[in-house]
C-alpha cells in the first residue's frame, strides 16, 4: 500500500479520538521538551565557556592574591616576583604584572564605571590583546610614568561615542590621561554562568603599572596578580605548578588563586558530561512513559478495530499491509509529540535565559536527534500492536462483536 495512502488512513483514524491521541502522546511531548531545554542550557554554558577560555588563552595562566582574604595577612604580591617567574618558570612568552583598581572616568558630562588596569607593554601578549586603532602602552611610557590610556571597546563608545578618542584626555579617578588607543571588542562573561573569575576587557581602561595609584597599599610596587603566557599549551600545567611553588614561598605563603584555563575546561567538559548523563536519564525516563502508554493505547485501538481488520483481510489486505497501517498511526503520534515537545523546548529555553540569565543555544542537530528519537519511539512501542493486529484471522476478527 503506498505510503501516502497510510498516512491518510493513520490520520483519519488519529482524528476520530483526538481527546485519547492527545492525551497519548504527553510523555513524548514533555521528554523531548525536557531534551530540548536541558540541551539548549548545556550547549549555551559551553559556548559561554570556549568564549571565555578564548578570551583568556588556553596557553596563559593567571596568579593573583585569593579574593576575600585580608591583604594583611600575608605579603601581596609585587614586581619583583613577575621578573622572576620570567627568569624561573620554564617555556615563558610573555610576563606582565598586574595592578587593579575599580575607578569612574569622566570626559565632559558622560561618565562610567570602569576597571583601571595598570599594566606593562608585555600585558598584550601575554593576554592577546588586539588593537582596532592607535597603540598599546610603551615601555618609554612605564619608564616615565606617562599619563596615557588604552579604552576598551564600550568605554570608548560609551565616553566617546560620536567622535574618535585617539588625542582625547579623559579623566580616571581624579587623574588626566591621553587616550593612544582603543581595543578590539571582545566577548565578555555573562552573569551566573561565568565559570571563570575573568575579567571584562570591553569596560577596562589600561593604563602604565607606574601611573595608577595603589591606593591603601603603601608600597610602590605592590601588584594584585601575574599574568604570563608559555610557548605552548602541553607547557601550562606544568608552568602553573613551578610559578605557584616559587611564588608561595616568595610571599611567605600567601594564599594565591592560579587561573589555568586548559585545566578549567577540562573540569568543565567532565561536569558537562555528567550533566547530559543526567538530563538523558531524565528524558529517557519520560520517553520510556510514552512510549507505553503509545503502546496502551495502539493495543486499545486494536481491539476496538478488530472487525475493521477482519474486513481488510477479507478484501485481500495482506498481514504487512495491515501491520504498517498501526505502525505509521503509532509512528505519527510520537512525531507529533515530537514536534510539539521540540516547540514547547525550545519555548523553555527562552524562558530560561530570559527569567533565569543563563545564556541558551541551540543546535539544529538537537532538535533533528529529538525528532529522530520521537520516531523510533514510535516504531518500537507500535511494533507490538502491528504485529498482533497483523496476527488476526479474518473469519475469527469478523465474528468478534
Amino acid at each position: 500500500m503506498p505510503v501516502l495512502v497510510l498516512i491518510r488512513l493513520g490520520l483519519r483514524s488519529l482524528m476520530l479520538h483526538k481527546l485519547r491521541s492527545s492525551l497519548s502522546v504527553l510523555g513524548v511531548v514533555f521528554g523531548v521538551a525536557a531534551v530540548v531545554a536541558m540541551s539548549s542550557v548545556g550547549e549555551g554554558a559551553r559556548r559561554e565557556t570556549l568564549a571565555q577560555i578564548e578570551a583568556l588563552g588556553i596557553d596563559t595562566v593567571t596568579i593573583r592574591t585569593r579574593a576575600g582574604d585580608e591583604p594583611e595577612a600575608a605579603p601581596a604580591l609585587r614586581t619583583s616576583d613577575a621578573e622572576s617567574v620570567r627568569e624561573v618558570v620554564p617555556g615563558v612568552r610573555a610576563v606582565a604584572p598586574v595592578r587593579v583598581s575599580e575607578l569612574p572616568a569622566e570626559v565632559g558630562s558622560r561618565s562610567a564605571a570602569v576597571t583601571v588596569v595598570g599594566a606593562t607593554p608585555s600585558y598584550r601578549e601575554a593576554t592577546r590583546l588586539d588593537l582596532a586603532r592607535g597603540r598599546f602602552l610603551a615601555d618609554l611610557d612605564v619608564s616615565d610614568r606617562k599619563r596615557v590610556a588604552v579604552l576598551g571597546a564600550s568605554v570608548a563608545a560609551g565616553l566617546f561615542p560620536l567622535g574618535d578618542p585617539l588625542g582625547e584626555v579623559v579623566r580616571v579617578g581624579g587623574d588626566w590621561y591621553q587616550v593612544v588607543g582603543v581595543l578590539e571588542g571582545r566577548a565578555s562573561p555573562r552573569g551566573r554562568s561565568a565559570v571563570l573569575r575573568t575579567r571584562d576587557l570591553n569596560r577596562c581602561v589600561i593604563v602604565p603599572l607606574p601611573a595608577l595609584d595603589h591606593g591603601l597599599d603603601p608600597r610602590a610596587d605592590a601588584i594584585d596578580e601575574i599574568v604570563f603566557r608559555v610557548s605552548s599549551p602541553e607547557a601550562v600545567v606544568p608552568a602553573a605548578a613551578v610559578a605557584q611553588s616559587l611564588l608561595q614561598r616568595s610571599t611567605g605563603g600567601a594564599p594565591l588563586e592560579v587561573v589555568v584555563p586548559r585545566e578549567i575546561l577540562r573540569q568543565r567538559e567532565r561536569a558537562q558530561r555528567v550533566f547530559n548523563v543526567v538530563t538523558g536519564a531524565v528524558a529517557a525516563i519520560s520517553l520510556l512513559v510514552g512510549g507505553i502508554g503509545i503502546m496502551n493505547i495502539m493495543l486499545a485501538s486494536v481491539a476496538e478495530r478488530t472487525r475493521e481488520v477482519g474486513i481488510r483481510r477479507a478484501l485481500g489486505a495482506r498481514r504487512k499491509d495491515v501491520a504498517a497501517q498501526f505502525l505509521v498511526e503509532s509512528s505519527l503520534l510520537t512525531l507529533t509529540g515530537g514536534l510539539l515537545g521540540s516547540v514547547l523546548g525550545l519555548g523553555g529555553s527562552f524562558l530560561i535565559q530570559g527569567f533565569a540569565g543563563w545564556p541558551t543555544a541551540i543546535h539544529p542537530l538537537m532538535l533533528l536527534v529529538a525528532l529522530l528519537v520521537a520516531l523510533l519511539i514510535g516504531i518500537g512501542f507500535g511494533f507490538y500492536p502491528a504485529w498482533h493486529a497483523s496476527q488476526l484471522e479474518p473469519m475469527t476478527a469478523l465474528r468478534r462483536e
